[in-house]
């Protein structure tokens, strides 16, 4: 069997030039295998997808041709597959003449005779998706160089993050849909009630119908929050120059705030969309004096060592094991809500591709940290 004909670097680059294409995910995986065909000189290259529990192996990509051995969409026996020790080992497998390695009486070789196999794990939210697997009918003289592995564990970490973003983009589809299904189907039943109340109200006077006419508010504000959600999860496709002091006054002057004080300590101008930043800053500033009290003092500035902001308050704060949770759809400290108004914060820095930790601040208040940002040096103002 000859040796491909690309060096690792060239090989290297074009996996990178081919990923970096804005083409379908299918396209990307078919030209990525390829590539990898030819630098490690096998037979074949298969992206595959491995399900232990129901026992299959299925060809999601494939180099073989439909009328080969393992064209895409074939499904087979995972018992069958070196993938299986691949997917239980959870690391990379590098057979180059598996039945002279100790592997003669592996169902796999003797189940369809494969002499070479390479094969790495797929992982997707730190689960085994599949597997990138190499094979060859024949033995190959030399077992597979390190070089060989990375540019193979190279090509699954690739994969990964198209998979990973192809799941995002049909999480944020679906979110739309359910959005426009909430939008338009909760609330023509939601403005007949409305009308019905306002007849009841006309002719009778009676302290319940206030009780039905508040909760409907209620129901208009969870509608909105949802359709907020859905347009802020949006990639940003422009940006502009943002003062942050400026638009955390905006922010500040639109949340009912009672007695509550705002301080900005530190001032920063960053690249942004400025009114999903103003969306962000309002939904802290209100999450700050629903849980801090009307007279809560909310302080805003650049953090000091990196490119970020954060926004802190000197109320009861968050517990520690309560961190992570607070981003999740539904989860509220509170009683009066559903707890979407942390998920649009993070829908926001999400889209912007920024990241945020939620730690304390130095008064035992709820401190976010906004990090990531593309700052602006220059004198030029900003909105």
């Amino acid at each position: 069997m000859g040796r491909g004909r690309l060096t690792g670097a060239q090989a290297r680059r074009e996996l990178y030039e081919v990923m970096a294409k804005d083409l379908p995910f299918s396209e990307k995986a078919d030209r990525a295998l390829a590539l990898g065909e030819e630098y490690l000189d096998v037979d074949n290259v298969h992206l595959t997808k491995t399900d232990r529990e129901a026992g299959y192996w299925k060809a999601i990509s494939s180099t073989d041709p439909p009328d080969g051995q393992f064209p895409a969409g074939l499904r087979v026996d995972l018992s069958t597959t070196f993938c299986r020790r691949t997917v239980e080992q959870g690391d990379s497998i590098a057979l180059h003449d598996a039945p002279n390695q100790g592997w003669e009486t592996d169902p796999a070789f003797e189940t369809h005779g494969i002499h070479c196999y390479h094969g790495t794990p797929v992982m997707i939210d730190e689960e085994v998706y599949g597997t990138v697997c190499f094979v060859a009918e024949a033995p190959r003289d030399q077992p597979f160089t390190d070089e060989e592995t990375l540019f193979a564990e190279l090509i699954a970490r690739m994969i990964e993050q198209e998979l990973q973003r192809d799941r995002l983009l049909d999480r944020v589809d679906r979110l739309d849909q359910f959005a426009s299904v909430v939008s338009h189907d909760l609330r023509n039943p939601l403005n007949i009630a409305r009308g019905r109340l306002s007849m009841a109200s006309s002719e009778t006077d009676n302290e319940n119908i206030e009780t039905a006419a508040a909760a409907l508010e209620r129901m208009e504000d969870l509608i909105s929050d949802v359709l907020d959600m859905a347009r802020q999860g949006h990639d940003i496709e422009e940006t502009e120059r943002v003062r942050l002091s400026a638009v955390a006054e905006r922010s500040w002057q639109s949340v009912e705030t009672g007695d509550a004080e705002l301080a900005t300590e530190a001032d920063l101008q960053f690249q942004a969309d400025p009114d999903r930043v103003r969306r962000l800053q309002e939904n802290l500033f209100r999450n700050a004096v629903e849980h801090g009290g009307e007279d809560v003092q909310v302080r805003v500035g650049a953090l000091p060592e990196t490119d970020g902001f954060y926004i802190e308050d000197d109320g009861p704060g968050i517990p520690e094991p309560k961190r992570e949770q607070v981003f999740e759809t539904g989860f509220s400290t509170g009683d009066g809500g559903i707890g979407l108004g942390l998920s649009i914060v993070e829908a926001v820095v999400s889209a912007h591709g920024w990241t945020m930790q939620v730690t304390e601040a130095a008064t035992g208040g709820a401190r976010f940290e906004i990090e990531g940002l593309v700052t602006v040096t220059d004198s030029k103002s900003a909105s």
